[in-house]
């Protein structure tokens, strides 16, 4: 299935009409059956979907690493994942844990990311329908993944760097997108320590990533960003006494 068709749609500007030919993003709907229990129905965008389904078990806490499944197919709309020996799976995602790491990021690092991330928007760029997800390092980009999705996209990015035995205490997500608690917990079970975005976090998400170690850096486009917490990630000494440099 391809990811983006043509529509024949109405263009009305400044009062003239003309029928052009647009591309729109095409949707893809995946159910995930984990241990025979009831599955997870998503949409996304219909590419990369066993990356998709080992980052949503490893950013929903089901497993830590590749080894932990001994079975995943995807067969058209369904993938069926078998976890072997391990217990079955828990009801509800697993909170996640403080993080250890001492992973700090330079802001211009952060900030190239993000201009490369949304120059690298190819889907967005002909349909305006996508989100954008990247993970890096101090490096630079190590892998990026567009999906209509933004939580698919994240997901995306999670399980390729999974499959490919990223460190991932070692590196950075960005996101074309807010940064809401749901994912940033998902990030923090991964175990990545900073997180920048192009639009703002929840207050909730900012409060969470307090408690989990986790640098939140929104609006970050241009020669600019906001840094919300843990600003030692990225070599800001924080004027708050609540807030204590781990440098």
């Amino acid at each position: 299935m391809k990811e983006t068709g043509k529509h024949l749609v109405t263009r009305i500007d400044d009062g003239k009409t003309e029928e052009i030919r647009e591309s729109l993003v095409t949707e893809y709907e995946i159910s995930i059956v984990l241990g025979g229990k009831t599955p997870v129905h998503t949409t996304c965008s219909p590419s990369f979907l066993k990356e998709l389904v080992y980052g949503y078990l490893v950013s929903e806490g089901f497993i830590r690493s590749e080894r932990d499944v001994s079975s995943c197919t995807v067969h058209g709309n369904l993938s069926e994942v078998g976890l072997g020996d391990k217990p079955s799976p828990p009801q509800q995602p697993i909170s996640p844990r403080p993080i250890e790491s001492s992973f700090t990021v330079p802001v211009d690092v952060l900030l190239a990311a993000a201009e490369e991330c949304l120059s690298r928007g190819t889907t967005f760029r002909e349909t305006g329908g996508t989100h954008a997800a990247a993970l890096g390092d101090r490096s630079g980009l190590v892998s990026f993944f567009e999906d209509i999705s933004r939580t698919c996209a994240l997901e995306k990015v999670l399980g390729d760097a999974l499959l490919r035995s990223v460190t991932l205490d070692q590196t950075f997500v960005f996101l074309s997108s807010r940064v809401p608690k749901r994912m940033l917990q998902k990030i923090a079970r991964c175990g990545i320590p900073v997180v920048a975005a192009v639009s703002a976090p929840t207050l909730d998400a900012v409060r969470a990533a307090d408690r989990l170690g986790v640098c939140v850096c929104g609006f970050a486009l241009g020669h600019r960003l906001n840094v919300y917490s843990h600003r030692w990630r990225v070599g800001v000494q924080s004027k708050s006494s609540s807030e204590t440099s781990k440098k």
